[in-house]
């Protein structure tokens, strides 16, 4: 037998070959629908931002969904601020309207919110640290990103690890700008607190040389965690935004020095400076 008469029938062999191994080995899933197998530990997700920020988010979300579902587009997740369309309202001045987007989960994962579009979802994390909306009893939808699941600073506990999104990309590198209309607080700042056992509130004030307000921010909390009072000064007034003590309703605190005394609090301080954790805090940490 001559070589030409060896190798014609081995490479009649090959598809049969390609086919078998196809079939042997299963495809593996992308690492960003890899879902994390742990016990489901998120109590809530709030977002907070001007009325007027958010509906244009929801808007451009809204947009962006539309083009990534047409035919070519490989975008990997939908913008689950499409559904952010519920939001409660707070109305502090003549222009001044703050807007906030909860989300409440059970212990499964499964939005427990009262719109009805969040309620068909359930949250995952995956192998990425995203944290991610899945329709409930649909495979075929894209899952709906939704915020970051941030490690923070090798081996720091304090603020770490916590629910980040936004600007908090960027709030906590040396060219973050102060006056930045988003503001100086973010979701370091928020866990740090939501951390502190001493600490009775979350104080979620941007402290700025130009006045003191509520900007943009993601706030979280876990089933472990004791419910928190999430306070915040926009202006000359401050608010109590979710959580509030004793049963009481969102919105204006008349006097925050007659409230905190009634609930036997401290006074709310300035902290030293805003971002109170930037990266060059921890140069030693992030350059190992």
């Amino acid at each position: 037998m001559n070589h030409r008469q060896l190798v014609l029938p081995l490479i009649a062999l090959i598809p049969y070959a390609l086919e078998v191994c196809a079939q042997d080995v299963p495809s593996r899933p992308l690492r960003s629908r890899e879902w994390l197998d742990r016990p489901w530990e998120i109590r809530y997700v709030l977002f907070v931002d001007t009325s007027r920020r958010m509906n244009l988010r929801t808007q451009l979300a809204l947009r962006n969904n539309a083009a990534a579902e047409k035919p070519g587009r490989t975008k990997v997740y939908l913008d689950a601020e499409e559904m952010f369309e519920s939001a409660a309202t707070y109305k502090i001045a003549e222009k001044d309207v703050l807007a906030a987007v909860l989300i409440q989960f059970d212990h499964d994962g499964h939005a427990t919110s009262k719109s009805n579009r969040l309620s068909m979802y359930s949250a995952k994390r995956n192998m990425l640290g995203d944290l991610v909306l899945v329709r409930t009893n649909s495979k075929e939808e894209k899952p709906h990103y939704f915020a970051d699941w941030s490690q923070g600073i090798p081996g720091d506990v304090s603020f770490s690890p916590a629910v980040c999104a936004g600007d908090d990309s960027s709030r906590y590198d040396a060219n973050w700008d102060s006056d930045n209309y988003t503001g100086n607080f973010g979701c370091r700042e928020w866990t740090a607190q939501l951390y502190d056992n001493e600490r009775p509130y979350i104080d979620v004030t941007s402290y700025s040389s130009h006045g003191n307000f509520i900007g943009e921010f993601v706030g979280w909390s876990r089933f472990t965690d004791p419910p928190k009072p999430l306070i915040g000064l926009h202006g000359k007034t401050w608010l109590c935004l979710h959580d509030c003590p004793s049963g009481e309703r969102p919105g204006v605190i008349r006097d925050i020095k007659a409230w905190t005394g009634k609930h036997q609090f401290p006074m709310p301080d300035r902290p030293p400076k805003q971002p109170l954790y930037p990266n060059s805090n921890y140069k030693d940490d992030l350059d190992e």
